[in-house]
């Protein structure tokens, strides 16, 4: 061994304890790297599994962080809406191939419900761009019908035909549920691995029905029956958000006050 490496080695020796304080802390911080690292990388294939062919999700202002969780992952709440007119205006837009509306603010039993229309069972994708499909039953056609994600029907023990109650807000309590007015079960989802699984789906009419006869999350007590409701052609007034595909990816410019735009990967 060299003079060099000998002098080298007894200086480690008497410093021991500072040698070994630094090698732990250039451990602990490659540790900490490599954590923070892979929660990234987790988080973007998490966004990339749940939402796919998207090019944009339009909403109220707001964040763009709470803008993509209540929307894409249905967690917390909008804090403005977008004018049902404002949303044809921009669904009908030259730039655009197809949009999909969302409502939310409604639950059962800790599940989310969302307002929507055809177009999310045609267009919506997640993953490598795969479609929704269904492992039992259909869309729903009527006013009261409901499609389950795959985890409220497993973990609930619903079956087609099944009938569940709505209940205004994220609080599943008796005085906010639509106690008169019940939905069918008329089909479930296939397994996806994304919040979809979680949610439950009605249409966008329906929304609009149940809410006749409330103001501001209370109950006037004039709801009208289940039966009167469906005799009515309800129109959407306002959604939380939409999700927007389209013909050309330059377009993202357009409204960017009030959108976020996903990758063009996706």
């Amino acid at each position: 061994m060299s003079i060099t490496l000998k002098l080298a080695w007894k200086s480690l020796l008497n410093r021991k304890t500072t040698a070994l304080l630094t090698i732990m802390t250039v451990a602990i911080s490659v540790i900490l790297l490599m954590g923070v690292e892979r929660i990234r990388t987790q988080a973007k294939s998490s966004f990339a599994n749940t939402i796919s062919g998207t090019d944009l999700i339009v909403g109220g202002r707001s964040g763009q962080v709470n803008l993509l969780l209540y929307s894409v992952f249905r967690i917390g709440n909008a804090t403005n809406n977008i004018d049902w007119k404002s949303f044809e205006e921009f669904s009908q837009h030259r730039a655009v191939d197809w949009a999909i509306p969302i409502s939310l603010g409604d639950s059962h039993k800790g599940f989310r419900v969302m307002g929507t229309n055809h177009s999310y069972f045609e267009h919506y994708q997640y993953g490598q761009k795969q479609h929704l499909s269904f492992s039992s039953g259909h869309e729903f056609n009527g006013l009261f019908e409901t499609v389950l994600g795959s985890d409220v029907a497993k973990s609930l023990g619903y079956d087609i035909g099944s009938e569940i109650i709505i209940a205004h807000g994220i609080s599943d309590v008796g005085f906010s549920r639509h106690e008169n007015l019940p939905f069918k079960v008329v089909g479930i989802l296939a397994p996806t691995g994304t919040p979809v699984d979680k949610t439950v789906h009605v249409s966008l009419e329906a929304i609009e029905a149940i809410h006749v006869g409330w103001e501001s999350g209370a109950n006037l007590g004039n709801t009208p029956s289940k039966e009167q409701l469906e005799q009515i052609d309800f129109q959407p007034k306002q959604i939380t958000a939409m999700l927007i595909g389209l013909k050309s990816k330059i377009q993202t410019s357009l409204y960017k006050d009030r959108l976020i735009p996903i990758s063009k990967n996706h």
